[in-house]
């Protein structure tokens, strides 16, 4: 019975099974397994200045997206897929494409590529949809020379200042040719005390400069453009520099080692000529193509700021290499260039080289002496200052100088620097008085319209004397009585009936008098006098020329006076004594009220 009933239950479920098969194979639904849709591999790039790729796919089933979590990776990129943010997201099946974004965290890429990978996860299958790769910038340098000035007559050896930059940048060295760039030659402005030149320089990344031997390099910000920086470039007087060459200066990225070109323009290099100064004599601006004036007795006489100066010879600088010499020419009417020598020397110089200092190019002191001109007429010399290269050539025969007698050759003409010239053996100016009458206007002190007197005043005579005395209550006169009556200076006596620069001919302004150019300091006493104006003009032939002016304001009365007093000083500013006075008489104008004395009362001077 029990097996009966086991049977027939095997019929029913093998029935059963027939039946439900029959069922699916006639049934256009059948539920088959699903496969996931993977789109094909996207590779991409993200160009610099942009920080995401979009990665586009149609999940078929719910899915999830990620990225690798290892520290290149993380450093570079992130995943993106609206609002969420990370290295994994996830979302659901879709019959409408979607969208997710790679980004870029750093955006500081010049050498470096790094490559993101996007995989995808459906099913329980995973499989890389994207390969997303950051692409690196280019380097940009540019580098601008300034301008240097060539249409300023007074400043041509100098750059345009402030600094201005041309709106072209320099063309790169590409090497090894050296004409496959720029080349810039630096410069002696004027204004410093080297070979230079100024560069603007502007990157968009951090650089360093190479710095070849023989040269200084410095750099600061521009402040009104901003990422430039003014490049300044000073040549060394080392033996590296001795003679003329090229280097090259070169901007590299800080980032990389400049022994390993990266590429991608990581250096930046351009050509600089450097100068020699092997053949370089640099002389003081006041010494180019100076004139330097001697007396008759052989004494330098030099003008700073309208005050003479008189010295035993002229000391003076130069910068050159070791073993400069020095010539001396002098020019003769219908002869030219005569080098003399022994005794017929006239003009000596005196150089030395300081050997306990390590320069190669170096700035030192000379001496320029003039023997007295005892008997000829008014004589005139050229300097001439070679390198030794030059100096050498000439085989101690300095005439190999002259094209002629009457010219330089041209390769010596840049080394004549200086003119000698020195008065005649008769030229002390009119008289052997410290102070004299301007010839040209000598009709102002002669004759019934003269309006004015000069006096000297003598120790020996009574009445001079008297001049004194009559002042003892005038300090800024009497002061100097004392020394007068001494024979230690002349004192002169100048009565004005009108101001003496008035003229009745058609030129003014010419000069009252003249005053032997031996004083470096004119003063009037008593101080503060605003009347009075005594105005030094250059020294000729050892006499300046003296503008005196009697109506600088209007509070002079009849009577007053005031001194004009001419003193040495030392170079320190020291009074080393008094070389003469001019004591000025306003004899004209209003009369002084009763019981004002006529004259001026100061402080007491110093007496010499």
């Amino acid at each position: 019975m029990k097996n009966t009933i086991l049977y027939w239950t095997s019929v029913l479920l093998a029935s059963s099974a027939l039946i439900l098969s029959g069922c699916k194979s006639e049934d256009d639904s059948v539920d088959t397994p699903i496969t996931p849709a993977f789109p094909e591999l996207l590779q991409a790039t993200i160009p610099a200045g942009e920080n995401s790729c979009a990665v586009t796919f149609t999940p078929n089933m719910d899915w999830s997206a990620s990225i690798p979590t290892d520290e290149v990776t993380s450093r570079w990129f992130t995943l993106r897929y609206d609002p969420f943010e990370g290295v994994s997201v996830s979302g659901k099946a879709s019959t409408e494409p979607v969208t997710l974004y790679v980004e870029s965290i750093s955006t500081g890429t010049f050498d470096e590529n790094p490559v993101c990978e996007v995989s995808l996860t459906m099913n329980g299958q995973t499989k890389v949809i994207a390969q997303i790769t950051r692409g690196n910038k280019a380097r940009e340098f540019e580098l601008y020379a300034s301008e240097y000035n060539t249409t300023d007559n007074f400043t041509t050896d100098d750059f345009t200042i402030p600094y201005v930059y041309p709106e072209t940048a320099l063309t790169k060295y590409s090497g090894p040719d050296q004409a496959s760039g720029d080349t810039v030659e630096l410069k002696w402005p004027f204004r410093v005390s080297s070979f230079m030149y100024v560069f603007k320089a502007k990157g968009n990344f951090s650089w360093l400069i190479s710095k070849p031997e023989g040269l200084e390099i410095s750099s600061m910000a521009i402040a009104d453009d901003p990422g430039s920086y003014q490049i300044t470039v000073t040549g060394d007087f080392s033996a590296t520099n001795l003679d003329t060459h090229t280097a090259v200066l070169d901007f590299y990225d800080r980032s990389i080692n400049r022994d390993e070109d990266p590429g991608n323009n990581a250096h930046n290099r351009y050509c600089l000529r450097i100068p020699g100064f092997r053949d370089i004599v640099r002389h003081p601006l006041a010494n180019i193509d100076a004139t330097f004036t001697f007396n008759k007795e052989g004494k330098y006489i030099s003008n700073t700021l309208g005050n003479e100066t008189i010295s035993d010879n002229l000391s003076t600088t130069v910068s050159s290499t070791e073993g400069l010499a020095f010539y001396v020419a002098e020019e003769i009417e219908h002869v030219g260039y005569v080098f003399k020598k022994g005794p017929a020397q006239w003009v000596t110089i005196a150089d030395t080289w300081d050997s306990e200092l390590e320069d190669v190019f170096q700035k030192h002191q000379y001496t320029v002496t003039v023997a007295p001109n005892e008997t000829g007429a008014a004589r005139t010399a050229k300097l001439i200052a070679l390198p030794k290269s030059l100096a050498d050539e000439l085989q101690d025969d300095p005439f190999n100088m002259l094209e002629g007698m009457t010219d330089f050759k041209a390769e010596y003409k840049p080394y004549v620097y200086a003119t000698i010239e020195q008065s005649d053996a008769s030229s002390s100016g009119d008289t052997d008085d410290f102070i004299t009458i301007n010839p040209e206007v000598q009709d102002r002190f002669e004759g019934p319209d003269a309006i004015a007197t000069l006096t000297k005043l003598d120790p020996d005579k009574d009445e001079d004397q008297q001049f004194f005395k009559d002042h003892e209550n005038d300090s800024h006169i009497f002061d100097y009585a004392g020394p007068w009556e001494n024979k230690e200076y002349p004192v002169y006596v100048l009565t004005c009936k009108a101001n003496p620069m008035q003229s009745n001919d058609t030129e003014l302004g010419i000069g009252t008098l003249f005053a032997d150019a031996t004083y470096n300091q004119v003063k009037i006493d008593p101080e503060g006098t605003t009347w009075l104006a005594c105005e030094p003009m250059e020294a000729v032939n050892g006499k300046t020329e003296l503008f005196i002016n009697t109506e600088m304001s209007d509070t002079a009365q009849k009577g007053d006076t005031a001194t004009i007093v001419f003193q040495e000083l030392t170079p320190e500013g020291w009074i080393i004594g008094t070389l003469g006075v001019i004591v000025v008489v306003h004899d004209y104008g209003s009369e002084p009220a009763p019981g004002e004395g006529a004259g001026g009362e100061s402080s007491a001077t110093d007496a010499f």
